[in-house]
C-alpha cells in the first residue's frame, strides 16, 4: 500500500480508478431495465440512454464534491472508494425495495432505517441478509483489487489510457445527457404520459421540463394534469368547531384490526369464527382503507381524515376527535398492540393523550406477541368494572409476518421463513407464501373467537359496538403487485369492516338503500362513532367522512394514500396521483375491478380538485 500511495501524486491514477468505478456503477443501474415493461424499441432505448444519464450526472456530481480532496491524495482515494461502495449498496438496496413494492427508497424508507422500532413490524429472512452481506463484502474487496490493479500498471500506461478513454466516451456520454433531458423535456410539454411514465423505474433520475420557458417564448400552454401537494408543516385547524355531546350514551367499543387481512381472503376456511360474527353484525363488502399501509390505514381509522394530514398531525402531536371525546365521556382506554406503537408513531398521534393505557410490550415472533396481546385483553376484561364505559382497541400482527404456530399449518405451507427474493409472479414459492399467509389469518381468527367469548361470558357481547376491521389489503401480484404499499388494487386497499352494534340498536338502523353494495371508507368509522355516541355536530366539523348509519349516507369515492402517491376509488375507475411537485405526469387512470391502466379515460378534474380542498380544509 505504501507505494500506491505514492504513486498518488499523479492525478492519471486517480483518474482511472473513478472511471472504472463510474463504469460499476452504471452497470448496477442497467439492472434497473429488468422492470422496463417492454412496449417499443423506442422506450427502450430511451430508458437506456435515461438510466446512463442519470449514473453519469451523479458520478458528475461526486468527481465535483470530492474535488477539494485533491490536496490530500490518500483521504481522496480512501472518500472516493467508499463513496461508490455506499452509491453501490444503496442500489442494491433500491432493486430490492422496487423488485417487492414497486417504488424506490423513500420518505418511508428512511424512516424506517432511522426507526429501531420500526423493525417490529419486519421479518427479514436470513437467505437475503446473508446475500447483502456478501455483496458488501464483494464491495470493499472491490475497491482495494481495483486500488493495486491500477496502481500496479506502469504511469504512461495509465495517461495514454486515459486520454484515449476521454476522447472515446466524454463526448458522446455529454450528448447522451443532453438528448435524453431533450427528449424528455419535449415528452413533458406534449403531454406524452406513456413515454414520461417509463422513467419511474429509475433511481434518483431527475426530470427536466421546459414547460414554462416554451411558454413564455412562444405562447404555447402543455396540458398539465393537477397535482397534489400538502404542506407538511403546516399549522392544522381541527376541530372547525367545538364537539358538542347533547346525549351521554356510553356505549362499550372494542375495536380488533388483523395486520394486512385482504377481505377477498376471509371465508368458512380462513376465518370460520370471523364468519359466524359476521351473522350477527353488519358487513360491509366495498370497504377501504384510507391508506395502503400501516401508518396511513389506522390514522385515517382514528381520525376520519385523508391520510395527508398524518405529516401535520404528527408535527403538532395531535389527538384525534373520536379518543379525545371518550376521554370527555371518561372512558376506559385499552390499546392494546402486538407491534410497538412508537414506530408508526401513533404514540405520538392517536393514543399520544393515552399512553398510559398502551400495552405494547410483547417479545417473540409476530404469533407469539398476537398470543399475548390477545392474553392480555382477556385479563383486562376479567377485571374490567363493569360500570365504567371501555374503549378497547387490539391490533394483532401475525398476518402482516406470514406467523403462525408450527402445529396450526391448515394450509400446508412447506415454507418456515419467508424468502422475498424468491417472491416473484409465477414462482410456485409465491402459493407457499399465501398459504403461510392463510394460516396466519387462521391463527388470528382462533385468538378473536377467544375474546369474543370472553365479552360473551362478561356479558358485555350483546351491549357493546365490536368491529372487525384490517389497516390494509395484501396483494399476491393478482393485480401484478406483491405485498402493500406498493398499489391501489382491490387486494391493498378493500378491506373487511364488519359491525357488531348492541342488541336492539341494529333493528332501529336504517341503512342507505343500496347498502350492501355501496363504498365506504376507514374515515367513516369516526363519525359513525361519535354519531351512535350521541355527538351532534356535523361529521364536516371534524373529519372528510360520514356516518355509515345515516340513512342518507353516499360515497362516490373513497380516498387512500402511502407517501408518495393519492387514489381515489370510485366504483369504476381508480385514480392515481402523485402528492409530489416533480411527478405531475405521473398520474394514473385504473380500472377499479380489475386495476388495469386505462388510457382512453383522464382523471376528473374536479374530483381531483374537491380532494385538493379536503385536503386543506383542516390546514391554516
Amino acid at each position: 500500500m505504501q507505494k500506491v500511495f505514492l504513486m498518488l501524486r499523479n492525478d492519471s491514477y486517480y483518474s482511472l480508478f473513478f472511471k472504472v468505478n463510474v463504469l460499476f456503477t452504471t452497470f448496477l443501474y442497467l439492472i434497473f431495465l429488468n422492470f422496463h415493461q417492454f412496449t417499443s424499441f423506442y422506450h427502450l432505448g430511451l430508458i437506456t440512454l435515461a438510466i446512463v444519464s442519470t449514473s453519469i450526472t451523479l458520478s458528475a456530481i461526486f468527481y465535483i464534491l470530492l474535488y477539494p480532496f485533491k490536496i490530500f491524495k490518500k483521504i481522496q482515494l480512501l472518500v472516493t472508494a467508499l463513496v461508490f461502495v455506499f452509491t453501490n449498496i444503496s442500489l442494491l438496496v433500491d432493486f430490492i425495495i422496487y423488485k417487492i413494492y414497486k417504488f424506490h427508497i423513500n420518505a418511508m424508507v428512511i424512516n424506517i432505517i432511522t426507526s429501531p422500532k420500526a423493525f417490529d413490524s419486519i421479518q427479514v429472512g436470513i437467505v437475503p441478509l446473508v446475500l447483502f452481506v456478501l455483496f458488501i463484502v464483494f464491495q470493499i474487496f472491490f475497491q482495494f483489487f481495483l486500488i493495486q490493479k491500477i496502481y500496479k500498471k506502469n504511469i504512461s500506461f495509465v495517461e495514454n489510457f486515459n486520454k484515449k478513454m476521454n476522447k472515446l466516451f466524454l463526448l458522446p456520454l455529454f450528448l447522451v445527457i443532453i438528448s435524453e433531458k431533450i427528449i424528455y423535456a419535449s415528452a413533458s410539454l406534449l403531454s406524452d404520459n406513456q413515454s414520461i411514465l417509463k422513467f419511474k423505474i429509475i433511481p434518483l433520475y431527475q426530470p427536466f421540463t421546459a414547460n414554462r420557458l416554451v411558454y413564455r417564448l412562444t405562447g404555447f400552454k402543455s396540458k398539465q394534469q393537477i397535482n397534489n401537494t400538502i404542506e407538511t408543516d403546516a399549522t392544522i385547524n381541527y376541530p372547525l368547531s367545538d364537539i358538542n355531546i347533547s346525549e351521554n350514551k356510553k356505549i362499550p367499543i372494542f375495536i380488533f384490526t388483523l395486520d394486512a387481512v385482504s377481505y377477498s381472503v376471509l371465508n368458512k376456511k380462513t376465518a370460520p369464527n370471523i364468519m359466524d360474527f359476521q351473522k350477527d353484525s353488519i358487513a360491509f363488502t366495498q370497504h377501504i382503507s384510507g391508506g395502503n399501509s400501516t401508518r396511513f390505514g389506522i390514522f385515517s381509522l382514528f381520525y376520519g381524515l385523508n391520510s395527508t394530514y398524518w405529516f401535520p398531525f404528527l408535527n403538532a402531536a395531535q389527538s384525534p376527535v373520536l379518543l379525545d371525546t371518550l376521554i370527555k365521556l371518561d372512558y376506559e382506554f385499552n390499546i392494546i398492540s402486538s407491534t410497538n406503537t412508537k414506530w408508526p408513531e401513533f404514540d405520538k398521534t392517536a393514543y399520544v393523550k393515552i399512553q398510559d393505557s398502551i400495552h405494547d410490550n410483547f417479545e417473540g415472533l409476530p404469533w407469539e406477541k398476537d398470543k399475548q396481546a390477545s392474553e392480555k385483553f382477556l385479563n383486562i376484561i376479567d377485571n374490567h368494572n363493569a360500570e365504567k364505559a371501555i374503549f378497547s382497541f387490539v391490533f394483532l400482527d401475525a398476518p402482516h409476518g406470514y406467523s403462525y404456530p408450527a402445529n396450526l399449518n391448515k394450509f400446508n405451507s412447506s415454507i418456515n421463513e419467508i424468502n422475498y427474493l424468491k417472491a416473484d409472479k409465477d414462482s410456485p414459492y409465491m402459493s407457499e407464501i399465501f398459504a403461510s399467509y392463510k394460516n396466519a389469518i387462521y391463527y388470528n381468527d382462533i385468538l378473536f373467537a377467544n375474546m369474543i367469548t370472553k365479552l360473551k361470558e362478561k356479558g358485555l357481547y350483546d351491549k357493546s359496538i365490536i368491529i372487525l376491521t384490517s389497516d390494509h389489503g395484501q396483494e399476491f401480484y393478482e393485480y401484478g403487485f406483491f405485498g402493500h404499499n406498493s398499489s391501489f388494487s382491490p387486494a391493498q386497499t378493500q378491506i373487511p369492516f364488519i359491525v357488531k352494534l348492541p342488541k336492539g340498536m341494529k333493528e332501529n338502523i336504517d341503512l342507505a338503500q343500496n347498502y350492501p353494495n355501496i363504498i365506504t371508507s376507514h374515515l367513516d368509522l369516526a363519525p359513525t362513532l361519535l354519531s351512535l355516541l350521541g355527538v351532534k355536530n356535523d361529521a364536516q366539523d371534524y373529519a372528510n367522512a360520514y356516518n355509515i348509519f345515516d340513512k342518507n349516507y353516499t360515497r362516490d369515492y373513497a380516498y387512500c394514500a402511502n407517501w408518495n402517491n393519492n387514489a381515489i376509488i370510485t366504483k369504476d375507475y381508480t385514480y392515481v396521483f402523485s402528492n409530489l411537485p416533480n411527478k405531475i405526469f405521473t398520474n394514473q387512470v385504473r380500472d377499479t375491478s380489475t386495476y388495469k391502466e386505462k388510457k382512453d379515460v383522464t382523471i376528473d378534474p374536479q374530483l381531483l380538485l374537491k380532494v385538493m380542498n379536503e385536503n386543506k380544509r383542516f390546514l391554516k
